[in-house]
């Protein structure tokens, strides 16, 4: 007979410290179990604050037109070039993230878009510009007229605007 057969295994059950901060009991067995309840509570939270979408994005855009101005007026001052594309990749990964919470499909595409072109931008290449340009355009765009969803007429038509520029310039 195997010696491993006679062996006596003891199992140590450890609490889970990450379970109980995500709301989970921990007597809970299932994997990745988090509580209904909580989330219904940040479901209910994030629907409360969908009224203030609207003037966070115009804020986030007010200032990614902002920076993009100082970016143009200082694009041969390669340190500020390179902290207005850092600031200009932040604030169009925010509009991103805040259109994706709300369920602006179209906003988060022209956020994720514009946030990944600021990773290579180079302020003093004349088709860079035409390229940035046309996302905060149609960003603009989307946020005037309200569009949500990329499936709607409008928004197809600013999609096709950014793809055209895009194109004709890279």
């Amino acid at each position: 007979m195997n010696s491993f057969n006679k062996a006596k295994v003891e199992i140590f059950h450890r609490i889970n410290k990450l379970k109980l901060k995500a709301g989970a009991a921990l007597d809970e067995k299932g994997v990745g179990f988090l509580d209904e309840k909580a989330i219904k509570r940040a479901q209910a939270a994030i629907d409360a604050k969908v009224t203030e979408y609207t003037d966070e994005l115009e804020s986030m855009l007010a200032r990614l037109n902002s920076t993009w101005n100082s970016a143009l007026e200082n694009a041969k001052n390669p340190e500020a070039t390179k902290q207005h594309a850092s600031a200009m990749h932040n604030y169009a990964n925010n509009i991103k993230d805040l259109a994706a919470t709300y369920d602006y499909d179209l906003m988060e595409y022209f956020g994720h878009s514009l946030r990944d072109f600021c990773e290579k931008v180079d302020f003093s290449n004349k088709a860079h510009k035409t390229i940035v340009q046309a996302h905060i355009d149609v960003m603009t765009a989307a946020w005037r007229k309200k569009i949500k969803g990329s499936d709607e007429e409008m928004a197809k038509e600013l999609k096709e605007t950014l793809a055209k520029a895009i194109e004709q310039h890279s």
